[in-house]
């Protein structure tokens, strides 16, 4: 049997000495108890992060995909405020935590990578802090991927560390990595985005990025490019 693209790029991964998504999700899995008390299962009223999240969904008229979503405290604080919202993580563990919380909302255990596969379209995707263990290697796919699932002219709500380098960091599941914001806008460019705000932290490594899907046209070569 011929090995899958999630095998290939698996063990193009290991040679590199890098982990793969399936090594973040056992690692996250191995770990959910702990990360669970970390994360949070439910969002409190005074999360710094609400307010950004909150205003965002409230923009976008259809659909949301919650790309990572852990404990699936933000999908369920979503779909409580009326949003049409489905989670989508990696970590089994963390699916059937989130499926025993919040049994009315549905969570989806699956790789951002598994999205190739699905005719489904999203008219928005929440990214808060879920690709932040992709290197300069598996990102521009990941982009490419939730590109290719939104709606034309979708809505994206991306979170990362960022920093004045792109350099990895430690992490309590996980290596994850540090982005430049230039260089990170123009990752999002080069996958179809277009970026419509960004927002870096005074004192702390995060940053929040906010754009829309540009449509693709087949261009004279039939190739794929943006309109």
């Amino acid at each position: 049997m011929s090995p899958t693209r999630n095998e290939r790029h698996g063990d193009a991964a290991r040679a590199r000495g890098r982990a793969t998504s399936e090594d973040v999700a056992r690692a996250y899995g191995e770990r959910a108890d702990a990360l669970a008390h970390v994360l949070g299962r439910t969002v409190a009223p005074d999360d710094p992060d609400r307010g950004i999240i909150e205003s965002w969904a409230s923009g976008v008229p259809g659909r949301i995909l919650d790309v990572g979503s852990g404990t699936g405290r933000w999908t369920a604080h979503l779909a409580a405020r009326g949003h049409a919202v489905e989670g989508l993580e990696p970590a089994a563990p963390f699916v059937d935590m989130a499926r025993e919380s919040f049994p009315a909302v549905t969570f989806r255990h699956a790789q951002v990578s598994d999205l190739d596969e699905t005719d489904d379209r999203w008219a928005g995707i929440l990214a808060w802090y879920s690709l932040i263990h992709m290197d300069d290697r598996e990102l521009p796919a990941a982009l490419a991927t939730l590109h290719r699932v939104l709606e034309a002219d979708g809505h994206l709500l991306l979170s990362f560390f960022s920093g004045s380098d792109y350099a990895p960091i430690a992490h309590p599941a996980a290596t994850a990595y540090l982005w430049p914001m230039d260089d990170m806008v123009t990752a999002l460019d080069r996958a179809g985005f277009r970026i419509t705000g960004q927002r870096t932290m005074p004192g702390a490594p995060h940053a929040v990025v906010t754009a829309r899907a540009v449509a693709r046209q087949p261009s004279v070569d039939g190739r794929s490019d943006r309109s």
